[in-house]
């Protein structure tokens, strides 16, 4: 099977190829923007989903990241 570059990209944006910084940018902007600041699991799955990218692919160093991030 062959790829085109757009599915590449839709590959690589979703998270696939490994959650980077601009994914815990994308999600924590996301979660930021509802002012709350308890998050629980299913804000994180929303936010994700909003952002197009799959939530199962964190890791426990992404999630400490964007913890990170969050806590700024």
């Amino acid at each position: 099977m062959t790829f085109r570059p757009w599915m590449l990209g839709a590959i690589d944006e979703t998270g696939y190829n490994g959650i980077r910084d601009e994914h815990i940018e994308k999600v924590a902007d996301c979660l930021l923007a509802t002012g709350q600041t308890e998050i629980s699991r299913s804000d994180f799955d929303d936010a994700c989903r909003c952002c197009g990218i799959r939530s199962d692919l964190f890791t426990q160093d992404d999630l400490d990241r964007l913890q990170q991030r969050l806590n700024k």
